[in-house]
C-alpha cells in the first residue's frame, strides 16, 4: 500500500500540545523547500508562493540570517518558469541556499547556480547538467513568418540563459556557449560542477566527518 504523504508532530507553540502535520509543512517551518519534479507552470507557482510567505517571515522578524534552503533533484522543465524562480530567488531578502541531489538537469540547474554565491552544494554523488533552450518541433502548417520569431525568440532566450549561467559560475560566457551547444547534454560530476562554477562546495560524507 502506498505511504502517501508522512504526518509528523508539531508544537505551534510551546505549551501546545503536538499537532499532527504533514512532513512537508513541518520542514516548511524550518524553512525548507523541495524542488524534485518538472518544473511546469503549476508548480513554479506553488513554489513562488513559499518563496514569498518565507520572505514574508524574514522581513517580520527583521532577521536578513534566515536562509532558506532549496533541496533540489529535478529533470527541469520549463524555462520561463525556471527564470521565474530564478528571479524571484535574486530579489527576496533572505540568501537562497541550493543543495543539488540526485540529478538537477536542463534549466533545474540554472536555480541551483542562482543560490547565494558561497552557499550552492552538491552531495558527493549528485549530477549536474546544463543545456540551452532548444527550438519546439517545427509544425509544418505554420508560415515562414512565425517560424522564424520563434527562432529568434529563441535565440534571445539561449543567450539570457548563458549571461546568466556566466554571472553566477564565472565561466566566460563564450564557453558557456560552446558547452551549452553540444550535441548531447553536458552531465558533470559533483567534482566537476564545484570546478565549473555551478555549485560552491561539496557535502562531506559523515564518515569524513569523523
Amino acid at each position: 500500500m502506498p505511504l502517501g504523504i508522512p504526518k509528523v508532530p508539531y508544537k505551534f507553540r510551546l505549551d501546545d500540545k503536538p499537532t499532527w502535520i504533514d512532513i512537508y509543512e513541518r520542514l516548511y517551518k524550518e524553512r525548507t523547500l523541495f524542488l524534485c519534479k518538472e518544473i511546469t507552470t503549476s508548480f513554479t507557482n506553488g513554489f513562488i508562493v513559499l518563496l514569498l510567505l518565507l520572505n514574508s517571515e524574514t522581513d517580520l522578524y527583521n532577521d536578513p540570517d534566515l536562509d532558506i534552503y532549496i533541496y533540489m533533484n529535478s529533470p527541469g522543465g520549463g524555462v520561463h518558469e525556471s527564470l521565474t524562480i530564478y528571479d524571484t530567488m535574486k530579489t527576496i531578502l533572505p540568501d537562497v541556499c541550493t543543495i543539488a541531489m540526485g540529478a538537477t538537469g536542463s534549466v533545474a540547474s540554472l536555480i541551483l547556480a542562482g543560490g547565494k554565491i558561497t552557499k550552492r552544494v552538491a552531495l558527493p554523488h549528485a549530477k549536474i547538467c546544463i543545456t540551452l533552450p532548444r527550438s519546439a518541433a517545427t509544425d509544418t502548417n505554420r508560415n515562414i513568418d512565425s517560424l522564424i520569431i520563434e527562432e529568434e525568440d529563441t535565440l534571445e532566450l539561449r543567450n539570457t540563459i548563458a549571461d546568466i549561467y556566466a554571472e553566477n559560475t564565472g565561466q566566460p560566457v563564450d564557453v558557456i556557449q560552446k558547452d551549452m551547444d553540444r550535441d548531447f547534454d553536458y552531465f558533470m560530476s559533483a567534482t566537476e560542477a564545484e570546478d565549473y562554477g555551478i555549485i560552491d562546495r561539496i557535502a562531506k560524507l559523515k564518515k569524513e566527518n569523523e
